[in-house]
């Protein structure tokens, strides 16, 4: 067991007496409200816990792709009306669809992408500039090479 001793300032309550300084009245509201104040100053700048959720590095760039794979079945469509009728306006809606492609387009080719998926997505603009068409050979003598391993391909396995 630990035995305490007291001493003899407190047992006569000199200690516990108000001293000079503190004689002034104060203002119990004002320092609550001070508090509080500095406390939300002090807490203002600090989130606390995480709640968002990580943005993904090509975030704009896949949602413009999204928009592109949009605007580009509008655009297939108006071109499909625009053989059957034969219009003016029908050929003005396929100038308007084009545009709006175009426009998604050149923000897609201007955008720097961080990730696979971004790359993905500027391939498929790239692909919309060659008007759908899928990637082959460029020059006459990449046709020519490309005939050779065609035929090569339809020799019999002896």
């Amino acid at each position: 067991m630990t035995k305490f001793t007291i001493s003899a300032a407190f047992t006569s309550l000199q200690s516990l007496k108000p001293s000079g300084y503190s004689r002034q009245k104060f203002n119990q509201y004002a320092l609550s409200r001070r508090v509080d104040q500095l406390s939300m100053r002090n807490s203002g700048g600090r989130s606390g816990a995480v709640t968002s959720v990580p943005q993904h590095l090509d975030a704009r760039l896949v949602e413009d792709g999204q928009a592109l794979e949009a605007a580009w079945q509008v655009e297939i469509k108006m071109l499909i009306a625009d053989k059957r009728l034969k219009t003016e306006e029908s050929r003005s809606a396929v100038r308007t669809a084009r545009a709006g492609s175009e426009r998604i387009v050149r923000r897609i080719e201007t955008a720097r992408a961080m990730t696979m998926e971004g790359l993905k997505v500027q391939a498929r603009a790239v692909l919309w500039r060659r008007d759908g068409e899928p990637l082959g050979p460029e020059m006459p003598d990449d046709q020519a090479s490309d005939d050779a391993w065609t035929e090569m391909a339809e020799l019999p396995n002896w």
